[in-house]
């Protein structure tokens, strides 16, 4: 087998253990109550939405923060899978998100300036981890952070009118 050969089996390899574990951890959320939303406190949902290239359901985890009434979600990079393909898709799905535990569905709309920053300030000091690639600390002022959300991702999830 050549270099090259070798490198796309082990990359393959590499993604198949990483869907493997994605799989493993959305059976995961789904077996757990979901936690009500309470203001300024991020809860883990299940967000449904169609793969922006293959047409396919595409499931992931994710921390979803109500501010005001008002539901985020925040990454700190534009290019994850999961941002293109939900801004692609125009709406998702967020599984026994509503009172009752049925599922809800969304419309993301992709948030900047000062909205964005304030929903970062609120998310990052509780999201357990720094990302990397944070260009600023997780506990920087609104003013700071806001100076950097054209790098970021911030969705506001809209509900979709009946």
């Amino acid at each position: 087998m050549d270099q090259d050969a070798s490198a796309q089996a082990n990359a393959a390899g590499r993604a198949g253990a990483r869907s493997a574990t994605a799989q493993a951890m959305i059976e995961h959320l789904r077996a757990r109550t979901p936690e009500p939303y309470r203001d300024r406190r991020p809860v883990v949902r299940v967000i449904n939405v169609v793969g922006r290239r293959s047409g396919r359901p595409r499931p992931f985890g994710v921390n979803v923060t109500a501010i005001d009434g008002r539901l985020y979600l925040c990454s700190s990079t534009r290019s994850r899978d999961w941002i293109r393909n939900l801004l692609a898709a125009g709406r998702c799905r967020v599984e026994r998100d509503a009172a009752d535990g049925s599922d809800t569905e969304r419309r993301p709309v992709m948030v900047e300036g000062h909205e964005a920053a304030r929903a970062l300030a609120v998310y990052l000091p509780q999201a357990g981890y720094r990302d990397p690639q944070l260009p600023f600390e997780p506990d920087a002022p609104v003013e700071e952070i806001e100076r950097h959300v054209h790098r970021t991702a911030v969705v506001r999830l809209d509900p979709v009118d009946a």
